[in-house]
């Protein structure tokens, strides 16, 4: 897809546009609509030997060829094929050209609705890959409002465009192939135009029922994409940190595939009743013809006016600028969405390394140092993690502690210094792996609007396996007896942001939602410092319950959830300070000796 427009406002500017991003299904929807045109022109022609024919009574039917201009040579050429040209033959290729046009209306407008699809999908695609291979430094600069109008109204607003477009090309053949036979036509057809109308809504009634129903079913399908982009780009630290956007995306491409499917059908329907609607015209006009002249002897003199073309003209002009009025309308979210696409594509991270992490001895940060501009956040850090220990970031507020769990988590990238895995280089491995075995749990719980078995499993499939995990880390979380009291089990829903459950609850099912991952390094920001005092000691035991079998970092003001940590780090204005256990630091640590016994934690 062309990531920038760069085209002059007018009809082929944006024909060659087009063409460019959809290549030979372009010129398929211009060829199947130069077809309906031609067969339509045609067909309408074809009434003029059939006034001849009335006006004969119904036998072969002689005509000047002035009567047609070139266009008695189709008539010829019928002739010359064995047809005699008389009423009951002019009525039976009538019926059999608009039949055809109507088969290439349908193929046309269904081919139409395919191909828009087909490219908001792929915007849509394009879109939330980019989101995946952003960087969060990136993501932080990034207008998130932005993201989600781009993947939904404007790429709705480009899908219209492009209906609009095809509709004013359309129109525009149209027109050109009524006004050649201008001179043939009156404006009365509206009349029949009318009466076919309001019979194809009585048989069609039913497919204008299913039409309906799709599109609520599309609408609500809707409101639930709407949701989960919500939830990826408010969430957006925490996917990324744990790789988990990956498994996300599909979640959300899948969303992306039901609702093209749901388009398409609403498009089917409307391709039948558009398609359907014009022959049913003609066989009823055919029809009221016939009955006319067998059963009540009238003469075509008194209706011929009504079978002119001048009005179709006309109709194909308004729509002509009816539908390019709309296209204009539209065209803004063609530089939107591919402004957004440019912009998100100089923020991408960059993750060169191929070596799979695995977690054999410690990380390491040597000599880190972060800043933005002038700023220094992190200044010449040095500490080790070693495997299944526990760690304690501990420090004022806007010390640096986030930060520095965020350079852990390789979100963000040193100024200076070394982030080392096992003493080898972190960019020689893939992040993803890296991020695979991080599990990353917040002060604000991650929950999503789902049941409790999804927001554990992350949407793993339903089975003997995957159920054995999930009541396994539910009971190493207390959540076992809460979940079984409920009445739904683990099916039970936990509304927008675990809304129908308590702080601790959402809190427990955040760590549960790691272990089953089966994480090797947990990071928990200020895991518990919005919980009540209850509610933190029951946390706290499902920590130390942790202890020595994962290898844990925790940023904390509380030290109740410290305690137990093999090593705490002092950090003052991006530095560390001082190091140690809990009761080392008691004995040669005065700032950390009046952090006890202010418990400013």
């Amino acid at each position: 897809m062309k990531r920038k427009i760069t085209i002059r406002n007018d009809f082929f500017s944006y024909f060659k546009y087009f063409f460019r991003i959809l290549k030979d299904k372009f010129l398929i929807s211009i060829f199947l609509s130069i077809g309906v045109s031609f067969l339509d022109g045609i067909g309408m022609a074809m009434f003029m030997p059939l006034i001849q024919s009335v006006s004969d009574d119904g036998q072969s039917v002689s005509f000047s060829s002035a009567a047609l201009g070139k266009l008695h040579y189709f008539t010829d050429g019928l002739e010359n094929m064995g047809i005699n040209l008389n009423l009951y033959s002019i009525l039976v290729v009538l019926i059999i050209l608009f039949t055809l046009k109507g088969v290439f209306r349908f193929f046309q407008q269904y081919y139409q609705v395919k191909m828009c699809q087909f490219y908001m999908k792929t915007v849509q695609v394009d879109l939330t890959n980019h989101i995946l291979n952003l960087s969060y430094e990136g993501f932080l600069t990034f207008d998130a409002g932005k993201i989600q109008n781009s993947l939904t109204t404007e790429v709705n607003r480009m899908r219209n465009g492009i209906m609009h477009y095809l509709t004013s090309f359309q129109s525009i053949i149209m027109l050109l192939t009524y006004m050649l036979l201008a001179y043939l036509a009156n404006w009365k057809f509206a009349l029949l135009v009318s009466l076919g109308a309001v019979i194809s809504n009585v048989v069609f009634k039913r497919v204008f029922r299913l039409t309906k129903s799709a599109s609520n079913s599309l609408s609500k399908k809707g409101n639930q994409f709407n949701s989960y982009i919500l939830q990826a780009v408010h969430y957006f630290k925490y996917l990324k940190s744990t790789n988990y956007f990956s498994h996300y995306s599909k979640k959300l491409k899948t969303t992306i595939e039901e609702t093209e499917f749901l388009n398409k059908k609403i498009g089917l329907y409307q391709s039948i009743t558009s398609s359907v609607r014009e022959p049913v015209l003609i066989i009823v006009v055919s029809l009221v013809i016939l009955m006319q002249v067998t059963f009540f002897g009238s003469g075509l003199s008194t209706i011929m006016l009504s079978l002119l073309l001048f009005y179709r003209a006309l109709i194909y002009l308004l729509s002509l600028q009816a539908s390019w009025q709309s296209f204009i309308q539209n065209i803004g979210a063609f530089e939107s969405v591919n402004s957004t696409l440019s912009h998100m594509k100089t923020l991408e991270e960059v993750n060169t390394g191929t070596k799979t992490f695995s977690f054999n001895h410690k990380i390491q940060l040597r000599n880190v140092t972060l800043q933005y501009g002038k700023k220094v956040i992190l200044n010449d850090i040095t500490l080790n993690i070693d495997i299944n220990k526990t760690i304690a970031l501990i420090g004022e507020s806007g010390s640096g502690k986030t930060t520095l769990a965020n350079l852990i988590a390789t979100l963000l990238k040193p100024t200076k210094g070394d982030i080392l895995f096992d003493n080898n280089p972190a960019t020689l491995y893939d992040l993803k792996t890296y991020r695979n075995k991080i599990g990353y749990i917040s002060q604000e719980p991650v929950i999503f609007n789902d049941t409790i078995y999804n927001n554990i499993a992350f949407w793993q499939e339903i089975s003997p396996e995957n159920m054995a995990n999930f009541w396994k880390v539910a009971k190493l979380t207390h959540l076992e007896d809460f979940i079984k009291s409920l009445k739904d089990k683990e099916n039970t829903r936990l509304g927008d942001n675990g809304i129908l459950i308590s702080g601790g609850q959402k809190q427990r099912i955040s760590i549960a939602r790691e272990l089953y991952k089966n994480v090797e390094l947990l990071i928990l920001d200020e895991a518990t410092s919005s919980l009540d005092s209850e509610t933190e000691s029951i946390i706290q035991k499902n920590i130390d319950t942790l202890h020595g079998n994962f290898t844990i970092v925790i940023i904390a003001h509380r030290l109740s959830t410290i305690k137990n940590a093999d090593v705490i780090y002092l950090i003052e204005k991006g530095k560390i300070v001082d190091s140690g256990s809990f009761n080392e630091l008691i004995e040669h640590s005065t700032k950390f000796k009046r952090m006890v016994e202010l418990q400013e934690f």
